[in-house]
């Protein structure tokens, strides 16, 4: 279980996440939306971290590095973007599935160069099944 539950888990945030993305009123400024939702965000990253025991703030800090800040603010831009599709009248059954699609498929030339993790046929077979499925979609 130990295995499956962080993918469990992500599983469901996420099928929350893209629901809420979607009922955003579409009265009011996405980017104040987003402001909303990372407060809420930081308080409840706050209170889990002083709940979860780990090491000090201290300790975390120094073992920071710049890929924190360039997950920071690459999650402001996904949130603003997805937002946006929903408010441009993009599904919510489609959306998630055409943006993950398409960036992994353009993580994978950067993977195999920057990471060195390996690509097989069976990989180039899902990544035109991939594709298909993406004109299928989106057609």
């Amino acid at each position: 279980m130990a295995y499956f539950w962080p993918l469990i888990m992500t599983i469901i945030a996420n099928a929350g996440y893209h629901l809420s993305a979607r009922s955003v009123s579409s009265k009011v400024d996405p980017l104040f939306s987003v402001v909303v939702t990372y407060a809420v965000a930081l308080i409840g990253s706050v209170i889990l971290f002083f709940l979860s025991h780990h090491h000090t703030i201290i300790t975390n800090v120094k073992q920071l590095n710049i890929a924190s800040v360039t997950m920071g603010l690459a999650i402001i831009f996904i949130e603003f973007g997805y937002i946006l599709c929903y408010k441009a009248g993009w599904s919510a059954g489609t959306t998630a599935v055409t943006v993950n699609m398409t960036m992994t498929i353009i993580l994978i030339p950067i993977v195999i160069l920057v990471f060195h993790q390996g690509f097989t046929v069976r990989n180039a077979i899902g990544v035109l099944l991939a594709i298909v499925s993406l004109v299928l979609m989106n057609s």
